[in-house]
């Protein structure tokens, strides 16, 4: 099935996030009721390694980089620059690096696109658009729709903004991530993040 540019960019967008457990407001355009202290994330805070070394963003390997790692500038506790890594997978498609590879190359494809254009832009109508949290809750429930809402274990409704941050966090605790490195990874400064842990 060929997706559009909007679905690549979704799907793009909801594994890198997820690996990194973001707030809506780092990765898409949300509405300015949510909007909070927190600042979208933009292509030069993305920044790839390998065998140590900077990979630029015009690098036709930047899939194959070690790691990503990703600067949040300004976050909601006012924590200012803080560095997150992730390393590479292996997998096809569930890696992070693999996942913000395909999202720079696609922006930096973008006419007018540079180093403060947001990771939420998308290319539609001629111009550079950008991602909204509610175009990625609707990707989300259509999925679960088309896997079926009984074999998931939820009901219509459950999945929010905060679905892709929850997720991570709760993925990371099934594979036995140590406490303190999820609430780094999450950039949570207390153990508030437990709330997204469910009981399995």
């Amino acid at each position: 099935m060929q997706l559009t540019e909007t679905q690549r960019a979704i799907s793009q967008l909801t594994i890198g996030a997820f690996y990194f457990a973001m707030r809506s407001c780092e990765y898409c355009k949300v509405p300015q009721a949510l909007k909070r202290r927190t600042d979208i994330l933009r292509l030069r805070n993305v920044v790839f390694l390998r065998r140590g070394r900077i990979i630029p963003h015009s690098s036709p390997e930047l899939e194959y980089a070690d790691c990503v790692m990703i600067t949040f500038e300004f976050q909601k506790k006012d924590e200012r620059n803080d560095t997150v890594t992730m390393h590479a997978t292996g997998h096809k498609f569930m890696c992070p690096v693999r996942a913000w590879a395909a999202i720079i190359r696609r922006i930096r494809n973008y006419q007018g696109s540079d180093d403060n254009t947001p990771v939420s832009a998308v290319w539609k109508n001629n111009r550079i658009e950008h991602i909204t949290s509610k175009q990625i809750v609707d990707a989300i429930n259509t999925a679960a729709e088309a896997i079926g809402w009984e074999s998931l274990g939820i009901k219509k409704g459950d999945f929010g903004t905060h679905s892709i941050r929850s997720g991570g966090a709760m993925a990371m605790y099934l594979d036995e991530v140590p406490i303190f490195t999820i609430m780094m990874i999450g950039r949570w400064s207390s153990d508030a993040f437990l709330k997204y842990i469910r009981k399995q």
